[in-house]
């Protein structure tokens, strides 16, 4: 790590382009997952009750295989907002000191709202169609769908304040760096 460092100054980046780039990496990945997330949960929604009320297997084949699809976009989408919200502890801390009291609570809303809606009816969904009847299944997906959709407004939200503010603020340099340089 040390290492890459050193090589990364000698480029002539500074902590403050390097923080940026990190971010900028992270984030790019923590908008793609959770948009298809957000999609593929509806897509999925009107999938399951088309079968539903024709009783025909393509349907049910198609979200077969969307929901692989899904259930990869969701995890990856988790663990990069994981990995995104400690860059702002560690890499723009001043931010989070001054903006945490906004931040915050918005975080915690959509964890305790959208979050756990979605992972909790998640498990149904993904593994039950042998375990439960098929309209607690469609109420399994529908509770998916209701929770991307919850956790949207919210995403937009945090992703608008945190994307702008890091260009707007005079919190331009990240303090866990400013020792190193």
């Amino acid at each position: 790590m040390l290492r890459m460092w050193r090589v990364a100054m000698t480029l002539g980046f500074t902590a403050l382009e390097l923080a940026r780039i990190q971010f900028a990496f992270t984030v790019s990945f923590h908008i793609i997952f959770p948009a298809i997330s957000i999609g593929l949960a509806s897509f999925l929604a009107v999938l399951e009750w088309w079968w539903l009320r024709t009783n025909d297997s393509i349907y049910h084949d198609l979200f077969k295989f969307w929901v692989k699809v899904f259930a990869l976009s969701f995890g990856m989408g988790v663990v990069s907002g994981v990995v995104m919200s400690y860059q702002f502890g560690t890499n723009w801390s001043e931010f989070s000191r001054f903006a945490g009291g906004v931040t915050g609570p918005l975080l915690s809303y959509e964890v305790l709202s959208a979050f756990f809606l979605e992972a909790g009816f998640l498990g149904i969904m993904l593994f039950g169609w042998d375990r439960v009847g098929k309209k607690a299944h469609f109420f399994a997906t529908l509770m998916v769908a209701i929770g991307t959709c919850i956790g949207l407004t919210h995403w937009r939200i945090q992703k608008s304040i945190k994307i702008l503010s890091l260009y707007t603020t005079n919190f331009t340099e990240p303090l866990s760096y400013q020792d190193s340089a």
